[in-house]
């Protein structure tokens, strides 16, 4: 057993409670992730249910609490551009200072920025299994939503 390895599977409880409830019905959790997205002088923080029809984009407060800001759902269909860490964007995604850090998701009306623990031999160390399969099922779900 690691040494964070209680903290994730604390993490992976919160997150099946926040998510479950907005799942329809039949429908399955594949997998969540902790979701920060930088501003200027703060963070905005989400978590993030991935599920084989759509992603669920929760707002969060700092204890993991929901912020009262409206759950979103965000299907294929909705993407219109996406990149993780910069691959598959545009060039301007490649070339971005922090594009390497971020999985980027486009729509219509919303531009999330993520930055989501993993993706480098560090980072997975540090990380736990069940969030491991979460950043896989999100990366899957956004590569498969590229036009």
């Amino acid at each position: 057993m690691g040494l964070f390895d209680a903290n994730w599977e604390r993490m992976a409880a919160i997150l099946r409670e926040l998510l479950t409830p907005l799942l329809a019905p039949g429908e399955e959790l594949v997998g969540a992730v902790q979701a920060n997205q930088q501003k200027t002088f703060s963070a905005k923080l989400f978590a993030v249910g991935v599920t084989p029809q759509r992603l669920i984009v929760v707002p969060v407060n700092r204890k993991w609490q929901p912020t009262g800001d409206p759950p979103r759902s965000v299907t294929r269909a909705d993407i219109t551009g996406c990149s993780v860490w910069g691959w598959g964007g545009s060039v301007r995604d490649f070339l971005s200072a922090s594009a390497d850090q971020q999985i980027r998701i486009q729509t219509a009306d919303e531009s999330y920025k993520w930055m989501v623990l993993g993706g480098n031999l560090l980072e997975n160390s540090l990380a736990g299994a069940d969030h491991l399969r979460g950043l896989d099922a999100l990366i899957e779900f956004v590569l498969s939503a590229r036009r």
